[in-house]
């Protein structure tokens, strides 16, 4: 039964950042879900989408843990519905690239070691998707609370990391002149 979020969930959703960032994060799981794109407009747009998705994520507040906590448990399995339609895994060999996994951490590395465009972005769309879910099919206080402050967790922690590095990969690809786009 889908009860309406109380006033403070409320207001949190009416925040101009959280519009932005649910946008932002809804802009990109549509242009996943794609099924038939060219392959210069994919990689204009996912790299605008990606761009906006960061620069919204940075802005997104973080929620203050009322209705949800440690305890919160989603089946995140069933609440996942791949729709990706998998074109970035199209890219053949312009999907890898190469990266220093931690660059601050990583100093002394030998070497970078290769990242790859189909995982960040099949990472990010699993992130994103899974907390748009909990607020748009659940609604409950608990699960919207818990998505805003998991969004917000992620975008430090795990999608946000796929996000500059496919960021980084596709402007080289695009702008540098390192693919046939």
């Amino acid at each position: 039964m889908f009860n309406k979020p109380s006033p403070d969930i409320i207001a949190f959703l009416n925040k101009n950042s959280t519009n932005i960032f649910l946008n932002a994060a809804k802009n990109f799981i549509t242009l996943l879900e794609i099924a038939e794109i060219k392959k210069e407009e994919f990689y204009q747009r996912s790299h605008k989408a990606l761009i906006e998705l960061y620069a919204a994520g940075h802005n997104l507040e973080q929620v203050e843990l009322k209705y949800s906590g440690p305890n919160s448990n989603f089946d995140n399995e069933k609440l996942f519905e791949n729709k990706n339609a998998g074109y970035i895994s199209q890219l053949d060999k312009d999907a890898f690239y190469s990266e220093v996994f931690d660059p601050i951490e990583d100093k002394e590395a030998e070497s970078p070691v290769q990242g790859w465009l189909v995982d960040d972005f099949y990472s990010i769309y699993r992130d994103l998707k899974i907390e748009l879910v909990k607020i748009d099919k659940i609604g409950t206080d608990q699960a919207i609370e818990d998505a805003l402050w998991q969004l917000k967790f992620g975008y430090y922690n795990h999608w946000g990391n796929h996000c500059i590095n496919a960021m980084r990969a596709l402007h080289y690809m695009w702008y540098e002149g390192k693919s046939s786009v």
